[in-house]
């Protein structure tokens, strides 16, 4: 339905032209006698490639192999990262299909990776604001990206705009470290250490 919808613009982009450019031929005719029907045919010739280069930035059927990384370590990390990597397979043999990204409704564009099929996002939160739970990833083509944007835009429903495709990832969270600091059960070992050997020389002078 979707590449229907889009290939009847383009054809309406392409009749629209057409009948421009032969309102100018008719127009110049009259001052050129010799102009032809040619600059037509190779005006509708260059909308028709156009059509067909539209057509193939179009996603049908995606297959998608996902991985995802999130921060761990809160000790380690200013603030918690995600990272998501996905294969992209189009039914129709599209190879360089512009994504986008929507998590919680922000947007973030997505990387095309340098092997065919291949891209990456990635977006970061502060430790608290990153809780643990499931976060729906949403890819968006160009088309549906820009249904998107408009349903912002117009304060409508963009929950009502469907995504090429969604990816769940897990987060369990960013560990911030043990209760105690390392400083202050070195501490503690110390003085158990001292009180221990001070408990035994009082024993042995006794």
């Amino acid at each position: 339905m979707r590449t229907r919808v889009l290939a009847l613009s383009c054809t309406s982009f392409i009749q629209g032209s057409v009948k421009e450019v032969q309102q100018l031929n008719h127009r110049t005719s009259r001052i050129l006698p010799n102009t032809s029907d040619t600059m037509i045919v190779r005006v509708a010739a260059f909308l028709s490639l156009l059509a067909v280069s539209c057509l193939g930035e179009s996603c049908t059927d995606p297959v998608i192999t996902p991985s995802a990384y999130t921060t761990s370590d809160a000790v380690i990390s200013s603030e918690s990262v995600f990272i998501v990597e996905l294969s992209l397979t189009c039914a129709n043999g599209a190879q360089s299909v512009t994504l986008y990204a929507d998590v919680n409704g922000r947007q973030f564009p997505v990387t095309r990776g340098q092997d065919v099929g291949k891209y990456q996002v990635s977006w970061s939160l502060p430790h608290k604001q990153a809780t643990s739970g499931s976060y729906q990833v949403k890819f968006f083509d160009e088309e549906s990206y820009s249904a998107l944007r408009k349903a912002q835009r117009n304060n409508e429903d963009i929950n009502a705009i469907q995504p090429l495709f969604s990816v769940n990832i897990d987060h369990r969270g960013a560990w911030n470290g043990p209760w105690v600091s390392t400083e202050v059960v070195a501490a503690l070992i110390g003085i158990l250490v001292y009180y221990l050997a001070f408990s035994a020389k009082s024993t042995i002078q006794a």
